[in-house]
């Protein structure tokens, strides 16, 4: 695996962490006025349950850029530890993806309560959010191919293991930009959520 492979992905993982975060942000911001406390104590949930997932994707490109730095000349057993590391919190993010996604559902039922516009505001912000946590557990899926090829490549050595491996990482990179817009799209429905009366 050539050195711009693991870097392009460790700069991929960086985007996703502000993604995340800034779902925290505008979570933990939104105003309360109006808004039910189920639907506040499931904001509170969510921006916690987000808190942890931006912790572990922070140590899966912590550990991809540990790998990156000691790939060439390192120990190879010390870089598969650190690619079954990033597997295993990537594994740990992707677990509470779905966590997520479930606060996000009670969420969305606790809105019935609230009123027009800012009603139809949030029900969108929150499918918005679903459809981004649902683009993230697929992403994690596709990371984790992409670790798997990435120890397949270490292993063997061989440039059929190596090629799989980037065209994974292409995936990855394909998802991470949806992601991009699917936060955009959500930071825009929150702002005009927290403006509305």
């Amino acid at each position: 695996m050539d050195k711009t492979t693991l870097e392009r992905l460790a700069l991929i993982l960086v985007p996703l962490l502000v993604i995340i975060g800034l779902f925290i942000y505008f979570f933990s911001s939104m105003q309360t006025n109006a808004v039910p406390a189920d639907f506040t104590a499931a904001r509170q949930k969510a921006a916690a349950v987000s808190e942890d997932i931006v912790t572990l994707t922070g140590e899966t490109g912590q550990k991809i850029s540990q790998a990156n730095l000691i790939q060439n000349g390192g120990n190879v057993n010390e870089l598969l530890n650190l690619i079954n590391g990033a597997k295993a919190t990537n594994a740990t993010a992707y677990q509470k993806a779905f966590d997520l996604s479930h606060t996000l559902q009670q969420m969305a039922e606790s809105l019935n309560t609230v009123q027009q516009p800012r009603q139809q505001l949030g029900y969108e912000a929150v499918a918005l959010e679903l459809s981004l946590v649902s683009e993230f557990i697929s992403y994690t899926g596709t990371l984790n191919d992409f670790l798997n090829n990435l120890s397949n490549a270490v292993i063997d050595q061989n440039p059929v293991s190596r090629k799989m491996a980037e065209d994974s990482l292409k995936s990855v990179n394909q998802k991470a930009d949806f992601i991009n817009t699917l936060n955009k799209n959500f930071q825009d429905k929150m702002t005009a959520f927290d403006q509305a009366k």
